[in-house]
Formats: structure tokens, C-alpha cells, sequence
């Protein structure tokens, strides 16, 4: 057995595996107490009752994965930064300001899909079916999880207060003739605890 599995069998291995068994395990004595169970209930129903609200808008523009950290050296100080960032970053709090998005400090979920330019060896059939979502890029530059990255890290600030509100996202990858990305974020009324 691999350390990393031993440590997490002696951290993690007397807790059920079971989400309901779990949550029995979490409760310990407390598993019968109506009045205690009433409460965690309550507290649900509350949390489920939280509306959500959904934006959506379309990027006429190249979206590019995010790139690789890279490292500069400046007056004797090793910084940071990941190149395109800031100008992406720039341009989309533009486009929020001119387009009115909300300004979103509650959990949301990004969904993402991707169109990148359809490859110009491509023969007419083949930029049809691309065009209609048939054919989809699945040899590309950039790693699918880096699109997601480049988005939340360019709306932060103007649109997500912070990335780390984002509890789910899918991304989706196609081809078009003209580039772009159809953004949706579905986000909580409110924070479900404070």
C-alpha cells in the first residue's frame, strides 16, 4: 500500500463510505434526538429554499486557455504572472460595464461553452458538422480545464467577486467558424450561511 493511501486510511478509514452512514456518523448520539433533527431539517429546507438566478452572454472574441505561471525577476524580487492575464482581464471589465452584468459575492456555478476556430484544413462537410456540433476539438493546444481557469480568473473582479464562489462548472468544447464563448452562471440569491 501506497503512503499516501495508508495516511488516508488512518485519517479517513473508521468514517462510512455511505453518504447516509456518514451523516449518522457525524450526528454520534445526537441520531435520535427528534428536537435536534427538526433543527438540521429546518436549516435545509432553508438552504433549498435560497433562490437562483442565471445571467448568460456570448464573447465574440478568441478565448484562449490560461497559460502557464511564469516567473519574472524585477529590482532583486522574483513575481508571478500568467501571461495574457491582465489584458484579458482589462477587456472583459469593459465588456461587463458596457453590458451591465451583475456583480455576483454569492456560490454560482459556471458553465462554459468553448468554440474555437474551426481548423482551416477542414473540407465544407467537415466545417458543417463541426459547425453543428458534431465534430469537436479533441486535438488542441490547451487542456480544457485551463479554459474554465482563464474565464473565472478574467470575470474576477468585475463580475465574480472571487473565484472561489464557483461550486460547479462544466465545459463544453466546440468548434465554429467564428470563435466566440457562451458563458452562463447560475448564482444563489443570497449566501446560504454567513
Amino acid at each position: 500500500m501506497r503512503r499516501e493511501d495508508k495516511m488516508y486510511q488512518q485519517d479517513f478509514g473508521q468514517i462510512p463510505d455511505n453518504q447516509q452512514d456518514r451523516i449518522k456518523f457525524i450526528l454520534g448520539k445526537r441520531s435520535n434526538n427528534e428536537k435536534y433533527l427538526k433543527m438540521l431539517a429546518k436549516a435545509a429546507k432553508e438552504i433549498k429554499a435560497i433562490k437562483w438566478y442565471k445571467t448568460s452572454f456570448t464573447l465574440w472574441k478568441v478565448v484562449k486557455p490560461s497559460a502557464r505561471v511564469r516567473a519574472r525577476r524585477a529590482g532583486g524580487f522574483i513575481s508571478m504572472y500568467v501571461p495574457r492575464a491582465a489584458e484579458a482581464k482589462e477587456w472583459f471589465m469593459e465588456f461587463a460595464a458596457v453590458n451591465n452584468l451583475p456583480y455576483i459575492d454569492t456560490p454560482c456555478i459556471l458553465n462554459l461553452k468553448i468554440y474555437e476556430k474551426t481548423p482551416s484544413h477542414f473540407n465544407m462537410e467537415k466545417k458543417i458538422l463541426a459547425e453543428m456540433g458534431l465534430i469537436k476539438p479533441w486535438k488542441r493546444t490547451g487542456d480544457f480545464d485551463n479554459y474554465s481557469k482563464s474565464v473565472a480568473d478574467f470575470m474576477q473582479g468585475s463580475v465574480l467577486k472571487d473565484d472561489c464562489l464557483v461550486i460547479g462548472s462544466t465545459v463544453d468544447l466546440f468548434y465554429s467558424i467564428k470563435p466566440h464563448a457562451e458563458i452562463e452562471i447560475l448564482y444563489m440569491e443570497k449566501m446560504p450561511y454567513h
